[in-house]
């Protein structure tokens, strides 16, 4: 079975997800934050499937020379929890996969969610199951041990421990399961930004897991949220793959998002007159960074990063006057290494290559008219 799971973007969504990848061996994570952005997800996830084929390979070809009577759909799983759909938007997913059944595609839909304001797409939807008493971490993990069998039954105990420890502080029972070490847990992932989500979505949500594991050594310890809130500084240090006691966080932070950056050459490069930039979006106090990628990658001129509002920022190392840039594509200035502008008419977007397309559509405009 393959499964497609969503999820909210907080510490409950990524615990359900977290524990969901200890029953599954094939599974795809998305993740979503109220708004727009569930369409989105819905949509990506519901065009991976359409693109997957409707029976196993190996079954079909057994089939075809006699040595099964016939192939074996493949099964597929669309997995949301914690995520309070609309009633539009659970209409759009029901009629959607309805339209998938009938090509032939084995849809199985289940969504685990704790919001009241889902009641009514519960009480017309039988796969959208909904219990307010419970945090959806906890609805995961019961769900899932009474259907799915764990593939390391070593690790029920602390996923049980850890499905209690966000039930007591995600609906807020203070006489709960280590609550204290919830609130910090909580925290912990709310801040774990360092790599950024619409840049490094997969290591964005892998960062979160190895925080998350990294809760088990702490969370059965005396005063265990005390331990884990004075260490957490240096497990996050050391799981982006720096040593916490001779690099700064900053350091380690800009050379694990300059790695990231630099395997993303082919989809992230543009072209100004006869310059090669390097574009990212949303990452937000770039000069380090920009400056460290520029070094790193020498065959890049200039580094420009857009932010959710369309504001640009542009950064050179001595080969190109983004000052000249920045005023001819998008009505600003600044310095010939360091300039800002911004995009006239932007549209957010929650996909890179919307925003891509945006720039070289401005570039394009430019060279037309140059």
């Amino acid at each position: 079975m393959q499964v497609f799971h969503l999820s909210h973007t907080d510490l409950d969504g990524y615990g359900a997800q977290f524990i969901a990848k200890e029953f599954f061996s094939d599974i795809t994570f998305y993740n979503a934050n109220y708004g727009k952005e569930v369409i989105v997800r819905l949509n990506t996830i519901l065009d991976s499937i359409a693109n997957l084929p409707i029976e196993d390979p190996k079954s079909l070809l057994n089939a075809k020379f006699g040595k099964a009577p016939k192939a074996v759909p493949i099964k597929y799983l669309i997995l949301i929890t914690d995520l309070n759909l609309t009633l539009h938007e659970a209409n759009y997913l029901q009629k959607h996969i309805e339209e998938l059944k009938i090509t032939g595609y084995d849809i199985d839909l289940l969504l685990l969610d704790h919001h009241i304001s889902g009641q009514e797409c519960a009480q017309k939807y039988p796969w959208y199951h909904l219990d307010s008493t419970r945090c959806a971490s906890k609805i995961t993990f019961e769900t899932l041990t009474s259907h799915y069998t764990l593939l390391d039954k070593t690790r029920l105990e602390w996923l049980s421990h850890l499905s209690d420890m966000i039930n007591s502080v995600d609906i807020w029972i203070e006489e709960g399961y280590k609550f204290d070490f919830g609130k910090v847990a909580m925290g912990a992932i709310s801040a774990s930004f360092e790599l950024n989500r619409f840049m490094f979505e997969e290591e964005h949500r892998t960062y979160k897991f190895a925080i998350i594991e990294s809760m088990r050594e702490f969370i059965e310890l005396p005063c265990g949220e005390v331990a884990f809130d004075n260490a957490l500084y240096g497990i996050k240090k050391s799981i982006l793959g720096g040593n916490p006691q001779t690099q700064t966080m900053d350091n380690i932070i800009s050379h694990a998002q300059v790695k990231l950056l630099s395997q993303k050459k082919q989809l992230c490069s543009i072209v100004y007159n006869d310059k090669k930039g390097f574009l990212s979006y949303s990452m937000g106090g770039i000069s380090v960074l920009a400056n460290l990628f520029l070094r790193s990658n020498p065959e890049y001129d200039f580094y420009i990063d857009v932010n959710p509002r369309g504001n640009v920022s542009l950064r050179a190392n001595g080969n190109c006057d983004v000052s000249m840039m920045s005023r001819e594509l998008f009505g600003g200035g600044g310095h010939k290494n360091a300039s800002g502008g911004k995009i006239e008419g932007f549209k957010e977007s929650f996909a890179y290559i919307d925003i891509k397309m945006q720039i070289e559509y401005i570039l394009n405009k430019h060279k037309e008219h140059a």
